[in-house]
């Protein structure tokens, strides 16, 4: 076993650890199981380099693991506020023209608030990241 083989790489789509694994031909590679992806390398200077990166990590490992944790904050904001967008647009459609019904639009008003305060809060945690 190598230096460097416990070590992984987080999922750039859900931040999940990525163990490293190696094929038959002791060539790494990585899976996220939740997402379906897969990283292969397989030539000599993909390799050198993912090994560099790995050792690398080792010394690096707090500030990569406080990434991956805000890459999931961001991520679940940006999911929520997807998802209050899509209960407002529902609203919009349910409301109706000449009779609105107040409770829905009392309920897309406070819906419309709450995505401001998503806003606002994805705007402080990108600012943050800049500090």
């Amino acid at each position: 076993m190598d230096a460097f083989s416990t070590q992984f790489l987080i999922c750039f789509v859900c931040g999940t650890h990525l163990p490293k694994r190696t094929d038959k031909h002791d060539k790494p590679y990585f899976v996220c199981e939740p997402c379906g992806i897969q990283l292969f390398v397989r030539r000599k200077q993909g390799i050198d380099r993912l090994e560099r990166l790995l050792r690398a990590s080792v010394q690096n490992a707090i500030p990569l693991a406080k990434a991956g944790k805000r890459l999931f904050e961001v991520q679940a904001l940006l999911s929520e506020i997807e998802g209050t967008k899509k209960q407002i647009r529902s609203l919009d459609d349910e409301i109706g023209i000449f009779f609105p019904d107040e409770d829905k639009v009392r309920a897309r008003k406070a819906l419309k608030t709450k995505l401001d305060g998503l806003l606002e809060e994805l705007e402080k945690e990108c600012e943050q990241k800049r500090d």
